[in-house]
């Protein structure tokens, strides 16, 4: 029997595969954040509610979900996978997926990173390549204490920014063999590679030396170079390159001349500024300034390892 509920999204019924008493509806969703592009929900199921059976549901949008706590079994097209806390599974646009919860063991809460449709229409090709459950990796974990960070203390991190770094990491998470910290281990690492980001995220045309950045955190050149690019998915100098070619291009929308913007914003020499710049927007900096385009760099043409 299929019964209609209104209670996942206020704009979108939900059809379940099990009878569900009108009073206790199978599963509820908060809004934790929402932007234009990109909006953080957590799912999780009342007390009460039936979930005996198992439940279809077809995605609407692209999203990236993490199990935070419980456990379910998720079908899709033949398999399944039992999935547990820190696992993490995507939807995809019109698939159908199926849900079974284990009798004795506590229903599922997940968060879920949901990508608007425009969003998801613009790299549908890219997304559809993605694995449905990807192996667990440190980057993943790592992105996933930085949500935990806008969840609980609403700092601010570009949600946009953040998606697009964990459908990066899901990406490479079926090629990265390198073995999981522990949980303490991992905390440590988070913290002082998050506080060397902040350093360069907030002053991009500094002079951050490699020595300079890991003596700052506590950390040999070598180890923070290492554990920098397993969780960022960019070395130190690549990032940096990355703000300041993003900075780059805030001054020459804002009328900064190319000359100007290139010393600005931390490069020493003009004609590799303008040659890295084209390269990586696809358009010379004195074209930005006359026409004032407005570029949006694909986050996937960043300067990679």
């Amino acid at each position: 029997m299929r019964v209609s509920s209104r209670h996942l999204t206020p704009s979108r019924a939900a059809y379940y595969a099990v009878f569900v008493p009108r009073d206790v509806v199978p599963f509820r969703v908060q809004m934790v954040k929402e932007t234009a592009d990109v909006s953080l929900t957590r799912f999780d199921h009342p007390a009460g509610a039936n979930l005996s059976d198992s439940e279809e549901q077809a995605a609407d949008r692209f999203q990236i979900n993490i199990v935070e706590r419980g456990a379910f079994r998720l079908g899709h097209e033949g398999r399944e996978w039992l999935l547990g806390s820190g696992c993490i599974f995507l939807s995809r646009p019109d698939d159908v997926y199926r849900y079974a919860h284990l009798p004795d063991i506590e229903a599922d809460t997940c968060l879920s990173v949901n990508l608007s449709r425009t969003l998801s229409s613009e790299f549908c090709e890219h997304l559809r390549c993605l694995p449905l459950v990807p192996p667990i990796t440190n980057r993943l974990r790592f992105l996933q204490l930085q949500l935990g960070s806008i969840v609980r203390d609403d700092i601010g991190l570009r949600l946009e920014t953040l998606a697009c770094e964990l459908v990066d990491a899901v990406a490479e998470a079926p090629t990265n063999k390198r073995h999981l910290y522990r949980p303490s281990q991992l905390k440590w690492y988070a913290e002082r590679i998050h506080a060397a980001r902040e350093r360069m995220d907030a002053n991009p045309a500094g002079q951050h030396s490699l020595s300079h950045l890991s003596s700052q955190v506590a950390m040999s050149p070598f180890l923070f170079a290492r554990v920098f690019r397993e969780l960022i998915g960019l070395p130190p100098h690549k990032y940096l390159l990355r703000l300041r070619l993003a900075h780059a291009r805030s001054l020459l929308e804002a009328g900064t001349s190319v000359t100007a913007t290139c010393y600005a914003a931390g490069f020493n020499n003009l004609s590799h500024f303008i040659r890295i710049f084209h390269r990586y927007f696809g358009l010379a900096p004195s074209r930005v300034k006359r026409s004032n385009n407005t570029l949006r760099a694909d986050y996937r043409d960043w300067p990679r390892a």
